[in-house]
């Protein structure tokens, strides 16, 4: 295991988290835009929030470790938001589809959560705070992994 111990290399880390909670909230954002069913829509504007609240979470850690924090999303993130339009215009089951896309993003969140978490040397606030959104993650990672069944 390489532990990341330098500053730069934690608020490099801390914003790689950043970006991807930037990326959750504007993909549940448009996943709620493309479902049907109300609970799905009330459940993915609820994951939304909560990413954006982990934003500035992040945000505010970074700028306590002295960072400048980027707040704007991945290139790669904008293009699998278009993906999951363009998959939900032409699929006849499109609520599947995206519960399916968001469990999806969420198992990515995770494992760089799980990444950053076991590579940077963290200290134990960071760490807590880290663990704390991953477990919140998690958590929505499952409903989506049930919710994908029944659809």
């Amino acid at each position: 295991m390489n532990v990341k111990e330098t500053r730069g290399e934690i608020l490099d880390q801390l914003s790689r988290l950043l970006t991807l909670n930037h990326d959750a909230e504007k993909g549940y954002q448009e996943a709620s835009e493309n479902v049907k069913d109300n609970e799905l829509k009330s459940l993915f504007l609820g994951q939304s929030r909560q990413r954006a609240e982990f934003a500035t979470e992040l945000d505010r850690e970074i700028r306590t470790l002295g960072g400048e924090p980027d707040n704007g999303t991945s290139i790669t993130a904008d293009l699998h938001r278009a993906w999951i339009n363009i998959k939900s215009t032409f699929t006849s089951d499109d609520d599947k589809a995206t519960v399916q896309e968001c469990h999806r993003g969420d198992q990515e969140a995770l494992d760089t959560y799980n990444t950053v978490l076991q590579e940077t040397d963290l200290v134990a606030s960071t760490r807590e705070l880290l663990l704390r959104q991953k477990q919140s993650i998690d958590s929505a990672n499952s409903t989506m992994a049930r919710l994908a069944l029944v659809v």
